[in-house]
C-alpha cells in the first residue's frame, strides 16, 4: 500500500503519522529484500536512493506546510532530513537483518529520539 493511500494529504506531523511512515517503508522494504534475486544487486542501491529522496521530499513538504512560528525555513529542512534519514536508516538495516529487533522496538526507539528533538515543532502545531 503506498504511503498516500496511508496519510492522506493535510495530514500534520506527530508520533502516529511518523509511525505510519515507518511501517509503510518497513513493510515495503522488507517486501523487497524477499523478492529480490541475486541479480536486482546492482539496482538496490539505486532504489533505496530513490525511496530516501521521496521521503525527504514528503517530510519537506509537510514540514514546510506546518504553521510554525520562529523557525526558519532551513531549520525547518533540516527537521526533514533527520526524520528521513532516521527512519529510512533504521528500516533499511532493519530490512537487512530483521532478527535483531522487532519492528515495534525499533519504531519506539526511534520516534523516542525524534521526539526529543521535535517537541517545540509538534508543540506549536497542537495549539
Amino acid at each position: 500500500m503506498a504511503i498516500k493511500e496511508r496519510l492522506p494529504e493535510e495530514t500534520r506531523c506527530n508520533a502516529n503519522n511518523l509511525r505510519t511512515l515507518f511501517q509503510t517503508l518497513f513493510e515495503f522494504l522488507l517486501r523487497f529484500q524477499q523478492c529480490s534475486t541475486p541479480g536486482d544487486k546492482p539496482y538496490e542501491a539505486m532504489l533505496e536512493d530513490v525511496i530516501h529522496q521521496d521521503l525527504q521530499r514528503l517530510l519537506i513538504k509537510r514540514v514546510n506546510e506546518m504553521d510554525i512560528q520562529g523557525f526558519s525555513p532551513e531549520k525547518l529542512e533540516a527537521a526533514a532530513l533527520v526524520i528521513s534519514w532516521g527512519m529510512f536508516g533504521t528500516v533499511l538495516l532493519w530490512s537487512r537483518n530483521p532478527q535483531d529487533h522487532s519492528v515495534e522496538t525499533m519504531f519506539e526507539e526511534v520516534v523516542e529520539v525524534l521526539s526529543v528533538n521535535l517537541a517545540p515543532f509538534w508543540e506549536q502545531t497542537a495549539s
